[in-house]
């Protein structure tokens, strides 16, 4: 069975080779839906009995890793130099140094690898994360699941 839970946040970047105006300096209103995977609970008494899981547990790991380092930050390639040179000088700014080209694709598998081992450290029970969908726009997503890593 899967269950899932939605988190918002906002965020800047720039798509650095971008043949369009994303190469510019933007922000956008991102919503992720987290999905996770496992059997119901059938523990006679226990707070989750019934559930996969409960959906306070996925909002709290998301706000924990997701949106409480993301919300209102400023996600930078860290080979993207005019823009890291400006946040190593400006330390006060919240930034996200990443390894990669911080796209939409990008940024769901990174959220996927984020909470996927947090779920696996705190729930020993064979609950897996299943995918992560980004919207990036109302209109436009990415989907990350476990076999695009």
């Amino acid at each position: 069975m899967r269950i899932s839970r939605q988190i918002e946040w906002d965020m800047g970047h720039r798509v650095t080779n971008h043949k369009s105006k994303c190469r510019n300096l933007h922000g956008h209103r991102y919503k992720a839906e987290i999905c996770v995977e496992g059997k119901l609970v059938n523990i006679n008494g226990s707070s989750d009995e019934g559930m996969v899981m409960d959906f306070g547990d996925i909002k709290e790991l998301a706000n924990k890793y997701i949106h409480d380092i993301l919300d209102h930050g400023f996600m930078v390639w860290v080979k993207d130099k005019p823009v890291a040179e400006f946040f190593k000088k400006n330390p006060d700014q919240k930034h996200i140094f990443v390894p990669f080209i911080p796209t939409a694709e990008n940024i769901a598998a990174w959220i996927f690898v984020q909470l996927d081992k947090k779920i696996k450290d705190k729930y020993k029970t064979g609950l897996k994360l299943y995918s992560v969908k980004l919207w990036e726009t109302p209109t436009s997503t990415a989907v990350c699941t476990r076999k695009d890593l």
